[in-house]
């Protein structure tokens, strides 16, 4: 069932997810690809923990750093984008371990790009799941996007939300 989803929060996820993967790659420290690892983990199996969905909730937004961007929306693709990611990351750990490290860091900075197309409004863990639901396979990917007027993974427009029905 569509809901409300906060894209801002969606965003600082992502504008974290960034530096989380630059530092490690300009620190050649894969334990910041450990944290990112567990944190798309987390945020996948119980959202209400994640790290950056808490630094949104109880910092940036009381702040007003950052303002709420509600749009009617699936979780559900978000949350298989953060497997997605969790699945990216432990692939380049693995190659960084075995030591091929060129690929693990070439690993990385797919992962960065692919999450700063993400951040400017086309989700590719969002295409893969509503690409997934057309195929027909159900359970967990049975949700059809909300905005049909927009491509395949890309954030629907903000017209699609109903003022006054985000939670708070």
């Amino acid at each position: 069932m569509s809901a409300q989803v906060d894209h801002a929060e969606i965003k600082l996820g992502q504008i974290f997810t960034i530096i989380m993967a630059t530092a490690a790659f300009i620190l050649s420290d894969p334990r910041w690809l450990i944290a990112l690892g567990a944190i798309f983990l987390v945020t996948a199996l119980y959202r209400p923990l994640s790290p950056f969905v808490l630094v949104y909730r109880n910092v940036v937004r009381p702040l007003g750093v950052m303002h709420s961007d509600y749009r009617l929306d699936n979780i559900q693709p978000h949350t298989f984008g953060q497997l997605v990611g969790a699945l990216t990351v432990a692939i380049a750990l693995a190659l960084l371990y075995a030591g091929y490290g060129m690929a693990g860091w070439a690993i990385v900075w797919i992962l960065s790009g692919l999450t700063l197309t993400s951040y400017l409004g086309w989700c590719i863990g969002c295409f893969m799941y509503y690409r997934i639901n057309r195929l027909g396979l159900r359970g967990f990917f049975r949700h059809a996007p909300t905005d049909r007027s927009v491509r395949l993974g890309q954030r629907p427009r903000k017209e699609a939300a109903q003022p006054g029905s985000h939670p708070e």
